[in-house]
């Protein structure tokens, strides 16, 4: 079980401030996160928006972020500490480190310029033991009186990886890039109908294991080790329909595989519905299945692996997956039009509900308040 807790979002307007400028926006958000594991995640978010009456726009955002994993609980030398020493995704270099909280800080920027038909943008994000950048571009453009959108879009991005033997001895320095693209056909089927096809790929090359995972292999706990290379691709499908009763219902579906062996499918649906002009409905549901890598095992029979690898993620072995949500909005501009206040005021409650095949199971809810003045 898992549990979100709430997020306040504050939106400051700013008016025009130089030549050419038609708009320009400030806003600030706070959101704090408590899972059943009791991990805290808190992140300040600032973000700054501007256009140009050229049609060209401009978005910065900044986000600061801290992470405070518990330390282990259970008495020492017990299988159900040792098991949760092993898999333990922090620096450690002895096991009583393992039993102290630990917290890690990641700053994150971005920023990105265009207009309606060109993009380009900036990624950099900043821990005590990884330094990711990247920079994507992106085109678009419409035909037959704009009723069908073509876009393409690619990014490369570099990872600076440099794992810490404790808090602050740095142990080898490793490295990652990654290659995408992507091209998109959106087409407007009907007045309320819209279908959207693409297809991504995804090369990624260099350390892709988590350097402070430990795998049961031969009978002792060795360090994980995964492919350096993984070619990824999926294609997707999705379909939009408006109705007149002031609903919406959006249908979708992508195919995955990579040359580790994982083939995924996933399905998704969502309703939308206005009770009211000021009350909203969503539901949503997911469903995912996916095979295992093919070096993934429940167990290794020696210390080598499969081929040399081995690996601890779950994520990469097989399984099945379920998740259910729902999610009110309430514009508090219905218990007072007149007052100024109210009407920038919106409500949200959200409830999901995930559980898989791997025996894991997971209930978050959220609470939202948006201001925006």
């Amino acid at each position: 079980m898992a549990l979100a807790g709430g997020a306040l979002f504050l939106g400051l307007g700013v008016g025009p401030a130089g030549a050419g400028v038609d708009d320009q926006k400030v806003s600030y958000s706070f959101r704090t996160f408590t899972d059943a594991d009791d991990i805290h995640v808190q992140s300040h978010i600032a973000t700054y928006n501007l256009s140009w009456m050229s049609g060209v726009g401009l978005g910065v955002q900044w986000n600061h972020e801290v992470v405070t994993v518990p330390g282990v609980e259970g008495q020492a030398g017990s299988q159900e500490t040792v098991d949760a020493i092993t898999s333990a995704s922090r620096p450690i270099s002895g096991t009583g480190d393992a039993f102290r909280e630990f917290s890690k800080v990641r700053n994150e920027f971005q920023a990105d310029i265009g207009n309606e038909r060109l993009t380009a943008g900036y990624y950099l994000s900043k821990e005590s033991d990884y330094f990711a950048q990247l920079a994507r571009a992106g085109v678009n453009r419409d035909f037959f009186r704009q009723n069908l959108n073509l876009s393409l879009a690619g990014s490369y991005g570099w990872d600076a990886i440099e794992p810490l033997l404790d808090d602050d001895t740095p142990g080898t320095p490793d490295s990652r890039t990654s290659l995408y693209g992507n091209i998109v056909a959106t087409q407007v089927l009907t007045p309320t109908t819209v279908l959207r096809v693409g297809a991504e790929m995804n090369r990624v090359n260099g350390l892709q294991y988590n350097p402070y995972r430990n795998v049961y292999a031969g009978g002792t706990p060795v360090p994980e080790l995964h492919p350096e290379g993984r070619l990824r691709r999926d294609v997707f499908l999705k379909v939009s329909q408006y109705f007149r009763n002031s609903s919406s219902v959006k249908l979708s579906y992508r195919l995955y595989s990579d040359d580790w062996g994982i083939t995924s499918h996933t399905l998704g649906a969502w309703l939308n519905q206005y009770v009211t002009r000021d009350v909203i409905v969503r539901y949503r549901y997911r469903y995912y299945t996916q095979t295992a890598a093919w070096f993934y095992r429940d167990e290794y029979a020696d210390v080598t692996g499969v081929n040399g690898y081995r690996t601890g993620d779950y994520r990469l072995e097989a399984f099945d997956a379920h998740l259910f949500g729902a999610q009110l909005s309430f514009h508090l501009a219905a218990l007072n039009r007149n007052n100024p206040v109210l009407r920038g005021m919106e409500l949200r409650f959200e409830y999901e509900r995930y559980f898989n095949t791997n025996n894991f199971s997971a209930n978050v809810l959220e609470t939202g308040l948006a201001y925006g003045f």
